[in-house]
């Protein structure tokens, strides 16, 4: 059953919600930004194995058609965002905010950067995406965590280092709401 379904009936939401519904969305709201989180997002930011069609498959960002993903839980990621678009800011220049992943054609050589395997590459090479996954998997603490960039053909999918833990403060003031 589907809890989340009237009447618990399965089936009535479409594979690859967040593709799908995205795609919509962009359809009708050509110049809306989209912003992209959760579950789906966040195991499908960069090229990943996708077991529905057993084939690699490319960042979620780029077949969403969204302008920028939150990964990881979000508290304060959401907000940062929040704030730049209330200041005007386009959702395209929002590229400096950890727990977040853009799409950029150049990179900030400013920036440390780890560059990794081209999604094409990816596709060719099983052992060029396990070492892939494991310089991403590398890459979680958010005090150590570096910038990493994917190239798919032009452009780059960039993933910035994961949002820092809440204090207990901050903590608290999430669970009193």
């Amino acid at each position: 059953t589907d809890a989340y379904t009237p009447g618990g009936e399965m089936g009535k939401r479409p594979d690859y919600a967040t593709v799908v519904y995205c795609n919509l969305i962009r359809r009708t709201y050509k110049d809306v930004p989209i912003l992209i989180g959760g579950i789906e997002a966040s195991l499908r930011r960069l090229a990943h194995y996708d077991y529905w069609s057993e084939s690699l498959k490319r960042s979620i960002l780029l077949d969403s058609q969204a302008d920028l993903l939150m990964y990881g839980m979000g508290e304060k990621s959401i907000v940062e965002i929040a704030d730049a678009l209330n200041s005007g800011m386009e959702a395209r220049d929002i590229t400096y905010i950890d727990g977040t992943v853009f799409q950029t054609e150049t990179l900030d050589e400013s920036l440390p950067t780890i560059i990794l395997p081209s999604y094409e590459r990816l596709k060719a090479d099983k052992r060029e995406y396990a070492a892939s996954f494991k310089q991403q998997y590398s890459n979680c603490d958010p005090f150590t965590a570096k910038r990493l960039a994917e190239p798919y053909g032009n452009i780059y999918v960039v993933q910035n280092p994961p949002q820092k833990p809440l204090t207990t403060e901050e903590m608290d003031a999430v669970y009193a709401l």
